[in-house]
């Protein structure tokens, strides 16, 4: 992609995503559903243990009778109090540096300072980067409400293209300095996935961890299409797991590399996300009208098994 060509896509990414969907996004079913499971599960997440078979992420998640899936940040996240002895691998930890890389509204990003919270005089920094002003207004006003409710915990914000030549002072200072990079359901809005990766892989710290949850559809691993693989993350949902890997182990020079379905959950989607990130078999079932569907916000959506792919590396 050339360097005119990253600017239109970000251009379209503004266009696409501006003010009047930042004000809607944080309401929207699938994304408050999706920003509660994503913190419960990279919270939880034990980097030393096997990843999920197949079988063993088949289950699906989640109760579509209920608002939201029936999940709450409350009743379904960790108990902070309990939550270094519950969960002492995890890679969240009072005193870290974490980005959240195209952070959105934030909506996901809040539910991590209450873990990294302390009175011990530690300092935490959050740190969101994201492309779109209209998204990141909205970020802001989440970091103002956590800066003030907790101690120790510092959350900022920049609006940065990270592959941008003249943002060079601003990415400067994020070189070697992070200790948790997590990105979630973006990279298939990423044309050349590979350069931001590598350019995230330049901000761990030795030892530190970059997480990418996204989209996956099954399908891109039997799919014989010869698009490019930058054409595919953004039209097919999904990276192939060998090409994720390749991404992170060979192209960013991570250690530890593992890419895998992580989970499968229901969630209630607009006919255009089912189009572009799901599998034929089930956009044969919206074709035929075979999909439940309800009126949420205005707008039909449709009830759909969607699967989800995590994909870690660690800084050497």
């Amino acid at each position: 992609m050339t360097e005119d060509q990253h600017k239109l896509a970000i251009e379209a990414n503004i266009k696409v995503f501006d003010s009047k969907m930042a004000d809607e996004y944080d309401n929207r079913e699938a994304i408050h559903f999706l920003s509660i499971f994503f913190a419960k599960s990279l919270l939880e997440f034990d980097m030393t243990r096997p990843r999920k078979t197949l079988e063993e992420s088949s289950k699906i998640i989640g109760d579509p009778e209920k608002l939201y899936n029936g999940v709450s940040p409350d009743k379904s996240l960790p108990d902070p109090h309990t939550f270094k002895t519950q969960f002492p691998n995890s890679a969240f930890k009072p005193g870290m540096k974490l980005m959240d890389f195209a952070c959105g509204t934030g909506i996901l990003t809040q539910h991590f300072a209450r873990y990294l919270a302390t009175d011990s005089g530690q300092k935490s920094e959050i740190v969101g980067i994201d492309i779109n002003p209209a998204f990141l207004a909205k970020f802001k006003e989440k970091a103002n409400q956590i800066n003030a409710k907790y101690n120790g915990v510092a959350m900022t914000s920049y609006l940065c293209d990270i592959l941008d030549p003249t943002a060079k002072e601003v990415v400067s200072q994020f070189e070697d300095s992070m200790d948790l990079i997590v990105c979630t359901i973006s990279y298939h809005h990423i044309d050349n996935y590979e350069k931001v990766t590598q350019k995230l892989a330049s901000f761990l710290r030795p030892g530190g961890w970059l997480y990418i949850v996204d989209f996956y559809n099954e399908d891109v691993e039997t799919s014989s299409s010869t698009k490019s693989a930058s054409h595919a993350v953004r039209h097919m949902g999904g990276l192939k797991v060998d090409a994720l890997n390749r991404t992170l182990g060979e192209y960013s020079n991570l250690t530890n590399v593992s890419s895998a379905r992580e989970a499968r959950v229901y969630l209630w989607q607009e006919q255009a996300f089912i189009e572009h990130h799901l599998p034929e078999e089930i956009n044969k079932k919206l074709k035929d009208n075979q999909l439940r569907s309800k009126i949420s916000n205005g707008t039909t959506v449709y009830l759909v098994e969607t699967s989800l792919i995590l994909a870690i590396g660690q800084k050497k």
